[in-house]
């Protein structure tokens, strides 16, 4: 029988070092394959997920600024530097011109003097019922819907929902008690004393709608500027 020369042994040894390898990395891929498909897929799904979130916190936040304006005209409170904060948290949110109700209301009040600025907040006659302003705004339906989504995020960005999602019930529970008060005052033999004390409590509800809706303008323009939410 022939023998296999140092030659042939190599070869053979070489070979089987070569089929140990390849067994080897096919063996790790094996194992790795499923982590790296299911974070590939994370990753499609958050950039998904964030694109739908940042538009919709986009809108919830102009609807919010158009709170703060309504609610700052009726006040007689409505100034140049409140506009042009509002206008600069939009703009650093993402907003652009063309945009968004309450971005190209802002824009047309800027565009006022300072007497035209004041006239358009001129006193109403106090006697009597003032008009209703209609706060509630649409909510976030589409978080509202995934939820179970957030685990996608870091702790602070889903914090930060947390947060604005909270600060949203407690401001539409104020915009709910203002039309409450409001409908009140339509109550048949309402004497004035208690007409104008339903009236007093529709101005603090709207006072703290607007107080939360600045307070929500600013928590969302943090989360919108958060590199997590700008990755996309």
């Amino acid at each position: 029988m022939d023998t296999l020369g140092p030659i042939g042994i190599h070869s053979i040894t070489s070979a089987l070092f070569t089929d140990a390898a390849v067994l080897l990395v096919g063996w790790a891929l094996g194992i790795l394959s499923s982590p790296i498909t299911d974070a590939i897929r994370r990753r499609s799904a958050k950039r998904r997920l964030t694109r739908a979130v940042s538009t919709e916190l986009r809108s919830l936040q102009d609807s919010l600024a158009g709170v703060v304006v309504q609610v700052a005209k009726r006040r007689h409170v409505l100034t140049r530097s409140l506009l042009e904060a509002l206008l600069s948290t939009l703009k650093s949110s993402g907003h652009v011109p063309g945009d968004g109700r309450s971005f190209k209301m802002i824009g047309t009040l800027l565009e006022m003097d300072e007497h035209a600025l004041a006239a358009s907040q001129a006193r109403e006659p106090e006697p009597g019922r003032r008009p209703v302003l209609w706060l509630k705004v649409l909510g976030l339906p589409f978080i509202e819907s995934y939820l179970h989504r957030l685990d996608l995020y870091t702790h602070e960005t889903q914090r930060l929902l947390v947060e604005i999602r909270a600060g949203l019930q407690a401001f539409n529970q104020y915009a709910d008690e203002g039309m409450h008060y409001h409908f009140l005052t339509f109550s048949a033999d309402l004497g004035q004393d208690r007409l104008d004390a339903l009236m007093r409590n529709v101005e603090s509800c709207y006072e703290g709608a607007s107080e939360q809706a600045s307070d929500l303008v600013s928590r969302v323009a943090v989360l919108l500027q958060s590199p997590e939410m700008q990755a996309v």
